[in-house]
């Protein structure tokens, strides 16, 4: 019996240290989280689908060029970044920081911040 109790104190120790990527997985909880394959092309469809959105109003009207970087954070809501090359609707290319923070029970609750180079940083806001 007690080394039933033993065993069973041990394997709730190892479920509990466990992080979500499994055994040994570089994430914490609630850390950011690399984007790679799959996740990288579904974050990608969510940038172009706020830069979409965005286009059809006020602006700013960006395509995407290529994403250099991407990672997901769960926040309240969740928070994607982005190191991406952006064309404007000049036809001119240049490499910005953009963070789409997903709020989506809010009215207008994804807010996207654009940062970049020589230009002030630029918040917008959109509905789900």
């Amino acid at each position: 019996m007690f080394v039933a109790k033993i065993l069973l104190l041990c394997t709730a120790c190892v479920l509990v240290s466990a992080t979500p990527h499994g055994f040994g997985g570089p994430m914490i909880l609630g850390g950011p989280r690399t984007l790679e394959g799959e996740d990288l092309a579904a974050a990608q469809q969510t940038l172009q689908s706020s830069l979409t959105k965005l286009a059809t109003g006020d602006g700013p009207h960006y395509r995407i060029s290529r994403i250099l970087s991407a990672s997901v954070q769960v926040v309240a809501g969740s928070k994607h970044v982005y190191s991406v090359e952006l064309i404007d609707n000049k036809g001119a290319t240049k490499v910005c920081d953009v963070e789409i923070w997903s709020r989506s029970w809010l009215e207008n609750g994804i807010e996207v911040t654009f940062k970049c180079p020589n230009e002030p940083e630029l918040v917008k806001k959109h509905s789900a």
